[in-house]
């Protein structure tokens, strides 16, 4: 590894190790990963909802300006060579893209290079999603060494995301009672980093309408309960939007 890699590996090491919300760094977190690989471009997608048979990955960060529709959407195994790398669980170094069995992806990378690198993020033996990077224009292709470098990088990622969930149990009292009522096995996932935040919401979410309708809350009540959550995060939202706004100027 020469010198300036190790430093810039050292450098996101430290940076991941900041109590910084990993939400608010993603920016930075996706530009740290490119650096160290001197790629030109870096994006991370993580396990979304989904069951074992039909997972689904969706997009975290990345270091381009996509549309808003990259955000929404979701790709599936076989969809992407991310799906093909989720459902294998090994790395895929593609040294020329437009001459692969992926050629058909190389569309509108004119500022990108042909060489591509997708590592998935595991904790344990789960994978949680997979991390991808695409070479700089008129630069050698990407070789194993910067395969050995990004899967060192999907490993720390990953580490950042196990803390990062069981930070969001700790934070939720409603977490941690709901913890207490579940089946080994959904603790198990809870407790590693491995369950998804939207099954987390999700199991919340009937524990919460448990707890009305067995404390004797009638359905119209309950539904009142839910449509004030949704009033919040709406104007939580609006919030955001007109903060990011306020940035961008």
């Amino acid at each position: 590894m020469k010198q300036n890699e190790l430093g810039r590996l050292h450098d996101l090491a430290v940076f991941l190790r900041t109590d910084e919300d990993l939400g608010s760094g993603l920016g930075e977190l996706v530009e740290r990963a490119a650096s160290v690989t001197d790629a030109a471009s870096c994006s991370i997608m993580l396990l979304s909802d989904g069951d074992n048979e039909a997972p689904r990955l969706k997009l975290w960060g990345s270091t381009e300006t996509l549309p808003l529709s990259a955000w929404n959407e979701t790709a599936a195994r076989r969809e992407s060579i991310a799906g093909r790398v989720l459902e294998r669980g090994t790395s895929l170094l593609v040294a020329d893209i437009r001459k692969s069995e992926f050629a058909a992806l190389a569309r509108g990378r004119s500022n990108l290079g042909p060489s591509f690198i997708c590592a998935p993020i595991g904790l344990g033996t789960h994978i949680i999603g997979v991390m991808n990077l695409s070479s700089r224009p008129n630069r050698p292709p990407f070789d194993q060494s910067h395969m050995g470098l990004t899967e060192i990088i999907a490993i720390l990622i990953g580490k950042v995301v196990q803390v990062e969930r069981l930070q969001m149990l700790i934070r939720s009292r409603a977490a941690q009672a709901s913890l207490a009522r579940e089946e080994k096995e959904v603790v198990a996932l809870l407790t590693d980093g491995t369950l998804p935040p939207v099954r987390l919401a999700k199991m919340l979410a009937k524990t919460f309408f448990k707890d009305l309708a067995a404390a004797g809350f009638e359905p119209g009540q309950i539904i009142e309960a839910a449509s004030e959550i949704i009033s919040l995060v709406s104007s939580d939202i609006a919030r955001h939007k007109k903060r990011m706004a306020r940035q961008t100027k």
